[in-house]
Formats: C-alpha cells, sequence, structure tokens
C-alpha cells in the first residue's frame, strides 16, 4: 500500500484519499482497520 495524498473538501464535509493498493477491498480493509471510517465510493484511476 503506498498512500500518495489525500484532499478535504470542508464544504462538502469530503476527504478524497489517493492511494495504490493491489485491489478496492485492499485499500478499504487499511482505511477499515487503520481509524474504522470507510469510503462510500472507491474509483479505480491510471496515470496519463
Amino acid at each position: 500500500m503506498n498512500y500518495r495524498s489525500y484532499w478535504v473538501d470542508e464544504k462538502q464535509g469530503a476527504v478524497f484519499c489517493l492511494v495504490e493498493a493491489p485491489n478496492a477491498w485492499a485499500a478499504a480493509r487499511v482505511h477499515k482497520e487503520a481509524h474504522g471510517l470507510v469510503a462510500d465510493e472507491i474509483h479505480e484511476v491510471h496515470q496519463g
């Protein structure tokens, strides 16, 4: 897992994380184990 960056949108009350993970399940599991919160949505993105 490699956490690249994160952004906070205070007006919307949202946080966005950019993470390199083997799959969406792994990214969600790490968040849940770290602080108990899970993403509402996970989107796969590709550079370029």
